[in-house]
């Protein structure tokens, strides 16, 4: 059971939080038991005087031939019990507003209806649409894309041949989750993809591209959205083979920053001025959009499902690069597909072998062996590593028998004693000695953070496939509750007052948007001290707010502790708690 505790101190009460998890994983429905509204006589249930109206503006989006983008508006701006989509005799509920309807007959008339919900589960009258998803899918947008497009549905889409994987050895980085057939998932904190196709400037195209970046995701998603991103990042030689991409960004490159609340422009390592354009809501686990990074002369452009959201003048130094797609904290992003377009180039394989961990004597920093399976079949191998080094001297790069002078990438960056810089050296293969020893040596003090080879492999170089552990569709997700307790008496001049009874106003959100679609919830159960004092039936409601005034009268001092249960409709899933305690004592 993990616990987490919050205090707070307001009007005399001293308050605790923690969440706790029940899980009940029987292999069948139970029968469903008596569920009946009761508050305790000290109880008073606040309810929510809000009308409850339609949807508007249900739009249905072809997102490939067998699959609908569903999406609307709140009417008042905000779902506060989440929404129910019905189609073809399914169900859903979802606390945003828009979901994806994945698995239809490409030449069947879909009948999609939405309706708002309130926290009781009350519904308003539905919003509808009709669709038939083959027609309404405008393919028009692969036009300006080299062919192949790449599909992430399985491991042969990161065929080294394809895409480089900077995951410094995390095996357990990416995975398959079925969804519609099978979606490539992100699911560490830290993974880079680097498409080995050269992305080089072409003749303007009708919308005046010279080259364009394009990635169909449903992302960025991850457990904190303020943390979550994707950046949508083009590298020229040699930067491209740098390890995890981090800030400051190469000189050079152009990258695209992809958030939960905007998108943002970083050329050259500078955060560049960005002319916003059109908004977005925040992503949706599960619901696709495209992405594009248009590169015009003179600016980059970024679009949102052909809708540009960002654009920033530039001129960049150079006509060729690669296109590498950087997920920081987006535990839980789907992978589509990718594309690039402009002069056809033919792909360049390689492959990324991480190295170290590193250990330091007398100036020689080994970084380990290579096997000589790693680089069977390949023409030349560069070994890259960030280092930090006490004073300025002279670094050199071995491999096996072998030396080679190290190269600053970027060449005027130098040596910095408070933040590491990158140096590399190239070696062609194949190698005199058998499983070569590589390392750096230098007499400036030098400790490498990191380092890893990229394996030049030749068109028929063999190399294992990621391992991707298939994954099913979790289950619906019960919300958790946000609790928040309030004295009556508390006011804002700074000096707490003891309630000399009184009431407490308890408020209970169940507001989760992280998940595809969320469960049903059958009620809400609220202890004090160990007694039921609240049992609120919510009619298969999607979530909301409820607010409850509780009367502390004869309530002595000392601690107690407030219990808040959100029960779903399905006894099989996960029971969500919250653990609220709090103190009365003398101010």
């Amino acid at each position: 059971m993990e616990r987490r505790r919050l205090i707070a101190a307001l009007g005399g009460l001293v308050l605790l939080g923690a969440a706790v998890v029940v899980l009940r994983n029987e292999s069948a429905p139970p029968p469903p038991q008596a569920f009946e509204r009761f508050l305790d006589e000290k109880v008073e249930y606040v309810p929510d005087t809000q009308r409850l109206t339609a949807p508007t503006d249900l739009r249905l989006t072809g997102l490939d031939r067998t699959s609908l983008r569903a999406s609307w508006t709140a009417t008042d701006g905000i779902g506060h019990g989440g929404f129910e989509v019905r189609w073809n005799g399914r169900t859903r509920l979802v606390r945003g507003t828009e979901t994806e309807l994945t698995d239809l007959d490409a030449n069947a008339d879909v009948q999609v209806e939405v309706r708002a919900l309130d926290a009781m589960g009350n519904r308003s009258d539905p919003a509808t649409a009709r669709a038939v998803p083959r027609l309404a899918y405008d393919d028009t947008w692969l036009d300006g894309l080299v062919s192949p497009l790449d599909v992430f549905d399985g491991p042969e889409a990161l065929n080294p041949r394809r895409w480089r994987v900077f995951d410094r050895g995390n095996t357990d980085c990416l995975c398959l989750r079925s969804l519609n057939g099978k979606r490539l998932e992100i699911d560490c904190d830290r993974v880079d993809l680097q498409s080995n196709v050269p992305l080089r400037f072409g003749v303007p195209a009708p919308d005046g591209a010279i080259a364009r970046v394009s990635l169909t995701t449903d992302g960025p998603v991850g457990a904190q959205p303020e943390d979550s991103s994707v950046l949508i990042a083009l590298l020229p030689e040699p930067v491209h083979d740098v390890g995890h991409l981090e800030e400051p960004f190469p000189p050079g490159a152009v990258v695209l920053r992809i958030t939960p609340f905007g998108t943002q422009f970083v050329l050259g390592g500078v955060t560049s001025p960005t002319e916003l354009g059109g908004t977005y809501p925040p992503p949706t686990s599960g619901v696709r959009h495209r992405w594009e990074l248009r590169l015009i002369p003179g600016a980059v452009v970024a679009l949102r499902d052909g809708v540009k959201v960002a654009m920033a003048e530039v001129e960049l130094p150079w006509t060729s690069a690669r296109a590498r797609l950087v997920f920081r904290n987006a535990r839980g992003t789907h992978l589509d597909t990718f594309g690039i377009g402009g002069v056809p180039g033919t792909p360049a394989p390689g492959s990324v072998a991480p190295l170290g961990p590193s250990a330091n004597d007398n100036g020689l920093v080994s970084l380990g062996n290579v096997a000589n399976s790693q680089l069977a079949g390949a023409s030349s191998v560069r070994v890259v590593a960030s280092v930090v080094a006490e004073r300025t001297a002279p670094i050199t790069v071995e491999l096996g028998t072998r030396s080679a002078p190290a190269v600053f990438m970027p060449p005027d960056r130098g040596l910095d004693r408070s933040s590491p810089s990158v140096v590399y050296a190239d070696f062609p293969l194949p190698a005199p000695d058998s499983n070569p020893k590589v390392a750096l040596r230098s007499d400036g003090g030098l400790t490498a953070y990191s380092a890893h080879l990229v394996i030049a492999d030749s068109q028929d170089a063999r190399h294992r496939l990621p391992r991707l552990v298939n994954r099913a569709l979790p289950d619906p997700l019960v919300s958790r509750p946000a609790v928040s307790v309030v004295h009556e008496a508390a006011d804002d001049s700074g000096t707490p007052r003891l309630p000399s009874g009184g009431k407490l106003r308890l408020a209970v959100e169940l507001a989760d948007s992280r998940a595809r679609d969320v469960a049903a919830v059958k009620g809400v159960e609220v202890d004090l001290d160990g007694e039921r004092i609240v049992v609120l039936p919510t009619n298969g409601s999607a979530g909301g707010r409820h607010e409850f005034l509780i009367d502390l009268a004869g309530l002595p001092g000392g601690r107690h502790r407030l219990d808040v249960r959100v029960l779903p409709v399905d006894e099989r899933l996960v029971v969500q708690s919250y653990e609220q305690p709090f103190e009365i004592r003398p101010l």
